[in-house]
């Protein structure tokens, strides 16, 4: 059984005769109740598709888009480091120096003594700087294998590539091999690369974070083109407002696709989202039966308040 709080997954077929009985209580046009729940379904499928705070849900909150900002840098700086940086590009030259004399590889020594800048070097040891700074790579070569056959080295040493200025397709490239996303503590799945500067780093940075909430984007786009409910006495009501600039950001009306049909007895609408599921982001966080199942939950708890108000007035006329 589900905690409190907690929604039990449904299918389209819940979703559907849920909706028919809920119609059916509240007396009200299948239409109109139509409307009114595919409009919520729209704002669930935001809801529940990641980036998501821990936790899981209030996928259109600030602390969503922190989230999914955070998992976008995280990402894309497990595999790209900044010459330049102190704390991470010096431990990361001295790595691939390691790597280069204690395989004795001396094609990858002179790559790295060749782009060496003493005048970015910051935070490196005086003894290292002094061997790759040595006018003759030779000579250099054998200086830093001389010293770090003598020297302790503690830990991980990964894979480290030379410097690259294709961010975006080593990026992708890497993703595509995980269908999109890294799950937790997956290991990025290749060697790491040099870029030439913190701020080249944090540049492509922003640029992959403004697209941060496009999956959702694509059903806000959808929810904009479903006609809102009215009542009998003629008033629009707004089912599935939000507010979440940060999605609205990347919705064009073009990401999202709504058709409806009516006959005597029968109402049919379809939403669609044409940006897919991108990274296979929804899939893995089952989105499509969350959001049913919360539909189902939601016109159920409806329909027993209903019941509940009902009774409740019953018995009060009963103590008059």
């Amino acid at each position: 059984m589900a905690s409190k709080g907690a929604i039990d997954p449904a299918s389209l077929a819940d979703f559907n005769a849920a909706m028919r009985h809920f119609a059916e209580e509240v007396k009200g046009d299948m239409e109109m109740v139509t409307r009114e729940q595919i409009r919520l379904m729209c704002r669930d499928a935001m809801t529940f598709t990641p980036p998501m705070p821990a936790g899981g849900g209030r996928g259109l909150s600030s602390a969503a888009h922190k989230a999914g900002m955070g998992k976008t840098a995280k990402d894309i700086k497990r595999i790209f480091i900044p010459a330049d940086s102190p704390k991470k590009g010096m431990p990361v030259l001295l790595r691939r120096v390691i790597n280069s004399v204690r395989g004795d590889d001396r094609q990858a020594f002179m790559e790295i003594y060749g782009n060496f800048d003493s005048g970015k070097a910051r935070g490196i040891s005086p003894v290292m700087r002094k061997i790759l700074e040595d006018v003759s790579w030779e000579r250099s070569f054998k200086k830093a294998k001389n010293y770090l056959n003598k020297a302790n080295i503690y830990g991980q040493i990964r894979a480290i590539e030379g410097q690259t200025n294709d961010l975006r397709g080593i990026h992708d490239k890497y993703k595509n091999a995980v269908n999109g996303r890294w799950k937790r503590n997956q290991p990025v799945g290749g060697p790491q690369y040099m870029v030439g500067s913190v701020q080249q780093l944090q540049a492509y940075i922003a640029e992959r974070q403004a697209k941060v909430g496009r999956v959702k984007s694509g059903w806000a786009a959808v929810l904009a083109q479903v006609p809102k409910p009215v009542t009998k006495k003629g008033v629009e009501r707004n089912f599935g407002a939000y507010d979440a600039p940060w999605v609205d950001a990347n919705k064009r009306s073009a990401q999202g696709v709504f058709s409806s049909s009516r006959s005597p007895g029968f109402v049919s609408m379809t939403v669609m989202n044409l940006i897919g599921n991108i990274n296979n982001v929804a899939g893995e966080a089952g989105t499509e039966n969350l959001v049913y199942g919360n539909r189902v939950k939601q016109m159920r708890a409806a329909v027993l308040a209903r019941f509940e108000k009902t009774l409740a007035q019953a018995n009060a006329r009963k103590t008059k």
